[in-house]
């Protein structure tokens, strides 16, 4: 678009050459006078709509990985609400299996529900193993996240009936109230991907924007020389258009787009973290082996199993650093 608008200065420019040293004080005032507030309107316009559709963009990921974190603080704490038991070892088991399958389809759920195209595919762990029947309704409903949202709450109050979960009932209602808010936080995103930015103002932009493309060739060819002309046609049509583009790209921020929101990713990584906590190393505290005269003294060393004045630890501390780095085995 600034191209086009750029040749068309120039071709103006070229007919019109002899004039524009001719032109009267008056004439000349009026043409930057129509040209400086044309302009200063379309900054302000597009400068509003770039900022809401920035917010839009912002708000969508935040709400997201709000939602993400209240569920994923709900599947901790039931999992470390499970009956640690031996007999019971079985069907604490199977309770996680089953959960951390439907918190996995949960997730992707609700992506599709703010996702543009409500059949986006996203990666989950498999559902071998749950009810067909059950699979087969999910399919066919539209609230596939209250849906398996109910799943699991009336799984929470089953576990809790058979053993399972043995922690006391008011300690329980964490679970469910990390869940509720996490359907509320995702309530807000649907609110951004279900009202669009309002179409009389949008329509408005693009109405002053193509006005304002027809004007700037004859202002500028009627107040600067050729090359001038040119390049102040070319810059200021592309600033304008790239703002517009970039505000229409950052709108809805739930598609797949390059510049849309990374939804596979955040299922990726959703899935990573509930298979993190479904290893059993993960699922119980760490043995301690404490030495009261060297544990007394609470070392500080770094990360990387170096002390904090650059020597080398004994061999108990660097092999414990070694592992808290990500470098053990």
């Amino acid at each position: 678009l600034a191209i086009p608008n750029a040749v068309a200065t120039f071709a103006l420019c070229t007919l019109n050459e002899a004039e524009v040293y001719n032109q009267d004080a008056d004439t000349t005032n009026t043409a930057w006078g129509i040209l400086g507030v044309f302009s200063s309107c379309m900054f302000f316009v597009l400068n509003f709509r770039s900022r809401i559709a920035y917010n839009r963009w912002w708000e969508g990921g935040t709400l997201l990985q709000q939602t993400r974190g209240e569920w994923f603080n709900g599947f901790s704490s039931l999992i470390a609400f499970c009956n640690p038991a031996p007999d019971m070892s079985k069907k604490v088991e199977e309770f996680q299996h089953l959960l951390v399958r439907l918190m996995s389809m949960l997730y992707c759920c609700a992506l599709q529900q703010v996702s543009p195209d409500r059949d986006r595919p996203f990666e989950i762990l498999s559902p071998d193993g749950v009810d067909p029947d059950s699979l087969r309704m999910l399919a066919k409903t539209t609230d596939k996240v209250e849906v398996i949202l109910q799943w699991i709450q009336r799984l929470i109050t089953l576990s809790m009936q058979n053993g399972v979960i043995v922690v006391a009932p008011p300690v329980v209602t964490r679970a469910y109230q990390e869940l509720s808010r996490g359907i509320v936080n995702l309530q807000n995103a649907r609110k951004i991907a279900d009202f669009p930015f309002p179409f009389p103002f949008a329509q408005a932009s693009i109405v002053m924007l193509c006005l304002h493309w027809g004007v700037v060739p004859v202002l500028c060819s009627m107040l600067l020389s050729r090359l001038l002309a040119t390049m102040v046609a070319f810059v200021v049509i592309c600033f304008l258009w790239c703002q517009n583009f970039i505000a229409l790209q950052l709108e809805s921020p739930f598609g797949s787009a390059p510049n849309d929101l990374p939804m596979q990713q955040m299922q990726h990584d959703w899935n990573n973290s509930l298979r993190a906590l479904m290893n059993p190393h993960a699922q119980r505290p760490p043995r301690f082996s404490f030495d009261r005269e060297r544990h007394r003294q609470l070392t500080v060393m770094m990360s990387d199993g170096t002390m904090s004045d650059g020597t080398q630890p004994m061999e108990p501390m660097r092999r414990s650093a070694v592992y808290v780095n990500g470098q053990g085995t």
